[in-house]
């Protein structure tokens, strides 16, 4: 399972967590692939073409990683949830999470975990926040801008058919002498039929 955002170049993903510090996410069955904190793939020992991995009960917890900036950087998240092995010890609020017993395969999964999908969701937001807001100010920044040019031409067309400035800065809920000085330049004074204010 994995997370993306419009306007972000960022996926978020839930990884395993081994007690030697490796991460792991991705795999087959009973198998979960290998990889370093900055997201590479591990290769394997007697064979660097393979990809290492480690059986699900060797996870010890959970961290959401993203691909930040396609694929260039990556981000291992805190908080980290252990892993315990009797469900009455999950407390999810706590950072403590039940996988399933040692031989199951649920560990590798836990990003499927539908109750447990908020919680991890809420971690990756907050991550990509500062990217949502500058996208959000780079789209309405060029919807202005439309807007702007657009409104340039409707007051140019009401003054090329004797439309005072007096009515265009009512129109616009400022005075005749700010829409004069907002629109009027030296080029679409001459062009503009002169009026009096």
């Amino acid at each position: 399972m994995g997370w993306f955002t419009e306007g972000s170049d960022h996926e978020g993903y839930v990884v395993c967590v081994f007690a030697d510090g490796m991460y792991g996410s991705g795999g087959r069955w009973m198998e979960i692939n290998l990889m370093t904190p900055d997201g590479q793939p591990v290769g394997h020992e007697g064979d660097p073409t393979r990809q290492a991995w480690r059986p699900p009960s060797q996870v010890v917890g959970w961290r959401v990683a993203c691909s930040c900036d396609p694929f260039r950087k990556h981000a291992i998240l805190d908080p980290l949830w252990t892993r315990v092995w009797d469900p009455v010890d999950e407390d999810v609020t706590a950072g403590r999470l039940y996988a399933g017993p040692p031989a199951s395969a649920d560990a590798a999964d836990m990003g499927d975990r539908e109750d447990l999908e908020p919680v991890f969701l809420d971690v990756w937001h907050r991550h990509v926040a500062p990217d949502l807001s500058l996208h959000t100010i780079s789209t309405l920044s060029r919807s202005l801008k439309e807007l702007e040019a657009q409104l340039d031409d409707a007051v140019a067309a009401a003054r090329s058919t004797g439309v005072s400035w007096e009515k265009i800065g009512r129109a616009f809920g400022i005075s005749r002498q700010g829409a004069q000085k907002r629109w009027e330049t030296p080029s679409a004074a001459s062009a503009a039929h002169p009026q009096a204010g």
